[in-house]
């Protein structure tokens, strides 16, 4: 089959070797499918799992072919690999370009992974492919990254311009112009994801709901948050966490499960729900 050159490809998916274009990220076709793009730490070359999640997200999305080309604008002249989206195929086809600085997308370029030489790659498409390729809390995953550029400053300036760019710092994600950071929660609009985990836990800590409906509420309103690009900061964002924390350590008395020292059981999920609102 044809394939486009690379710098076909870059130049609708790319405003720099390691940024997605605003405007894709934000046209029309990105606003109906819910766009997304998140950084993550990876090595180089791309390791195989990597590679193996990517093609396991791109079948599980209906496609079966991506093409893969390199990047860096000097290699821009090469033409495009299509190949199966196969983990062994993907791995070894990136290892052959001789470059860490590589693009994989679908045919229509609606998802991508973008693989940087300084240490990390970014999945783009919509919420369900991202989630496939760096773990379905793109929250904890964007932390992550925060945490792993802090840990390597003095490094190539790329891995701290993305975290700036893809909303992993204070400064939120560009090609959101409606993007805001709340702290506390009196400044959190009704309705929104994060005013809805508040209300669960403002009813679950008043004793007004169980726990089970506090956590079918919470994370429901977690994903609402998640899908809309909703972002909370410090002390907002911990006492979310927390919150988060708490239920996954919560094990009911009497159902049969075993205990384990941590685990939290009715009144200790409903203490530290409650420890959490107080700092916000």
């Amino acid at each position: 089959m044809s394939t486009p050159r690379a710098k076909a490809v870059a130049a609708r998916l790319l405003a720099a070797p390691h940024i997605i274009r605003p405007e894709w990220l934000r046209d029309s076709a990105a606003r109906a499918e819910g766009r997304d793009a998140v950084p993550f730490a990876a090595a180089t070359p791309l390791p195989p799992a990597v590679a193996g999640r990517l093609a396991a997200a791109v079948r599980a999305s209906g496609e079966r072919i991506v093409l893969a080309c390199p990047s860096a604008p000097a290699r821009t002249d090469a033409r495009a690999v299509a190949m199966s989206a196969d983990g062994p195929r993907i791995h070894a086809a990136l290892q052959a370009f001789g470059t860490p600085d590589v693009l994989v997308v679908v045919q229509d370029l609606s998802k991508a992974l973008l693989v940087s030489g300084a240490g990390f790659a970014v999945a783009a498409g919509p919420h369900q492919f991202v989630e496939a390729v760096v773990g379905a809390d793109v929250r904890r995953a964007r932390a992550g990254f925060a945490e792993f550029v802090l840990a390597s400053l003095g490094s190539p300036a790329q891995p701290v311009e993305a975290a700036s760019y893809y909303g992993c710092a204070l400064t939120g994600r560009p090609w959101r112009p409606a993007w805001l950071a709340w702290s506390h929660a009196a400044g959190v609009p009704r309705g929104s994801g994060i005013s809805r985990q508040l209300a669960a836990m403002r009813q679950f800590a008043s004793g007004q709901i169980g726990a089970a409906e506090f956590e079918r509420r919470f994370r429901a309103s977690r994903w609402q948050e998640m899908r809309a690009g909703e972002r909370a900061v410090p002390p907002l964002s911990t006492a979310l966490d927390t919150a988060c924390w708490a239920l996954d350590g919560y094990v009911p008395v009497g159902d049969g499960l075993p205990r384990a020292p941590g685990d939290l059981d009715l009144a200790g999920l409903r203490e530290a729900v409650s420890v959490a609102l107080g700092d916000v």
